[in-house]
């Protein structure tokens, strides 16, 4: 007897079956084992089946042990004549004489049970495919109508436009403004910091001898009367770090620079290959990047142990790494100009096009970075130095080109011609990177301005109270610009100028060549003459860099104050305020900074 399995929709396989899960008890004697085993097999087959499709596998083996236990219930009462627990009674055995026989009954019902099976496990399955499927039932979304040609003519082009309803987003117009804004901004604080690197460099050519001369005085005052002087000339540890800056610049300028060859260096460069030097010019680059970061730094740790411990070893190896860092820099700047000399000079220009290239190369390595506000000032700094050693670079050309001769009107105009193909591309270059910063890092222009309030605190001392060498010793640092280097390869290039006027300024006394007067009073032995012209123009330097840091000074001053009516809005009167300068709203903001 085959006793049909539970239902399988049940999760705990114990539903009460139905009349044709009851036991069949009247089974005809006389049907064949052969239609046994076909029948057998047909239902184990759909068995199989819907266990496959409909039922999880960890419930298979528990629906088998259940459907087990039915058919050994199923035996056990078609022994005893009685149904299982659970299961409907089976139907009263009728009369003799009613119209269908014995046999008919149970053959009828066992036929028609595989076929209300097949129909159960069908509708089971389906109900499991829509709630395993429920993006099946969501309605599929409206397709729009036909489009008539002239309709579709008319939509691409706009010819209604006034019925369109579409509007861009409420940001990206001011989106497009602060990315407008951005080169002017950027602009105007490159050009203020131009003229601080221009005060520290001047510094470092006027007041920097100045100090040195005074701390040899001081010396010699305290060797011939000991630990008295004569009374302000008295030596002071802080007159040591001085004189020993100086050291480093007469050193380096004197046993570094001068005895390279600029005529040598510069047709090697001349000789090289475009792959060569663009390796060479992409080293050159990070390297000064690198030094200028550490060099000021090397300067600080020097003035702290000519102060604090002058007589330990540290001394001495403080010393040492600013002198190595002083040739290092010095080389890598002298380099440069010597390659910036061979672009400037070549009548094909390669050279030229490939310095130009690395500038926009510079673009592709930043553009596409994170950064935030502290990253880009750092970014910001380096383009300062950057522009400040360019222009001072293209004008130490420009003067050795005058001094060597044949520098005519036409020369001069196409060397000025260059220069500005130069800066043009420089410009071009920082403002597109500066702009597209900005853009993918969601950065203000405001930015800028902020910057400016940064070097304006440094340059006048707020937040370096007590610890400033100098007025420009704190905004150098955070620019990282390297003054001693910058120095020694300025007065190497004005030597090899004034070489050039001294040969051929012999016996041609005409002025066919530019600047050459004071070397025909070299040749001629006028040195009275000559150190006379020579302190006039030390003292002419020394004015303009006193005016010019005066100015810096109070145009930094009135950057922090702000603007007089909107000070006077703040306070809620028409009148300015009454607050100190270290205490405005902009320098608020670059104190906050500062102290970042």
């Amino acid at each position: 007897t085959l006793a049909p399995r539970p239902h399988s929709g049940h999760l705990d396989g114990k539903a009460p079956p139905n009349k044709m899960d009851m036991p069949n008890l009247e089974l005809d004697d006389e049907e064949s084992k052969s239609e046994k085993k076909l029948r057998k097999k047909s239902d184990d087959k759909s068995k199989d089946d819907r266990e496959d499709r409909t039922r999880p596998p960890s419930r298979s083996n528990s629906s088998a042990s259940l459907s087990s236990k039915v058919r050994s219930a199923s035996v056990a009462s078609s022994k005893d004549g009685t149904a299982p627990a659970g299961a409907s009674p089976s139907r009263p055995k009728k009369a003799p004489g009613s119209k269908k026989s014995k046999s008919s009954a149970p053959t009828s019902s066992v036929k028609a049970t595989p076929l209300k099976h097949k129909a159960s496990s069908n509708a089971l399955e389906k109900n499991k495919e829509s709630s395993s499927s429920p993006s099946k039932s969501l309605k599929s979304p409206e397709v729009p109508g036909k489009q008539t040609m002239m309709s579709y003519i008319k939509k691409e082009m706009m010819i209604d436009s006034s019925r369109q309803e579409g509007s861009a987003a409420d940001d990206v117009d001011a989106n497009m403004e602060e990315f407008l804004r951005v080169p002017a901004k950027l602009e105007n604080l490159l050009f203020f910091s131009f003229w601080i690197c221009t005060d520290a460099f001047l510094y470092a050519l006027t007041i920097l001898p100045i100090k040195f001369l005074w701390s040899c005085i001081c010396l010699v005052a305290s060797i011939i009367r000991p630990r008295r002087g004569f009374g302000v000339c008295s030596f002071h540890r802080r007159h040591l770090y001085q004189i020993l800056q100086m050291s480093v610049v007469i050193t380096v300028y004197q046993y570094v620079l001068m005895p390279i060859s600029i005529g040598v260096l510069y047709h090697w460069i001349r000789g090289q290959a475009m792959l060569k030097l663009y390796v060479l010019i992409a080293i050159v680059e990070v390297f000064d990047r690198l030094l200028c970061s550490i060099g000021q730094d090397a300067l600080d740790s020097l003035y702290w142990n000519c102060n604090r411990r002058p007589y330990h070893p540290r001394m001495i190896i403080s010393t040492t790494v600013v002198l190595m860092y002083a040739t290092a820099h010095s080389l890598l700047l002298f380099l440069h100009v010597a390659t910036l000399n061979v672009a400037m000079n070549s009548s094909d220009q390669a050279l030229l096009t490939l310095i130009i290239s690395g500038n926009f190369a510079e673009i592709k390595s930043t553009v596409f970075k994170k950064y935030n506000k502290q990253n880009l000032f750092k970014i910001t700094t380096s383009d300062i130095c950057e522009r400040f050693k360019l222009a001072l670079f293209l004008v130490l050309i420009f003067v050795l080109n005058c001094f060597q001769g044949g520098m005519n009107q036409t020369k001069i105009l196409q060397y000025f011609y260059i220069c500005g193909v130069v800066l043009v591309a420089e410009l071009l270059s920082d403002w597109i990177k500066h702009s597209f910063i900005t853009k993918f890092n969601f950065i203000k222009s405001s930015v800028y301005p902020d910057y400016a309030l940064i070097l304006a605190g440094d340059l006048t001392g707020i937040g370096h109270e007590g610890i400033n060498l100098n007025h420009t010793h704190a905004v150098v640092k955070r620019l990282g610009f390297s003054q001693i280097p910058i120095v020694c390869v300025m007065l190497r290039f004005l030597s090899e100028a004034m070489r050039y006027s001294i040969v051929f300024s012999h016996g041609d006394t005409s002025s066919e060549y530019f600047f050459n007067t004071f070397a025909f009073w070299y040749v001629e032995g006028r040195w009275a003459t000559l150190a006379g012209a020579l302190f006039g123009v030390f003292f002419l330097t020394l004015v303009i860099k006193v005016v010019l840091g005066f100015a810096l000074l109070g145009v930094a001053r009135r950057m922090l104050e702000g603007p007089a009516d909107d000070v006077g809005k703040k306070s809620g009167s028409g009148k300015p305020a009454t607050a100190p300068v270290s205490m405005t709203g902009g320098a608020k903001t670059a104190l906050g900074t500062v102290a970042k």
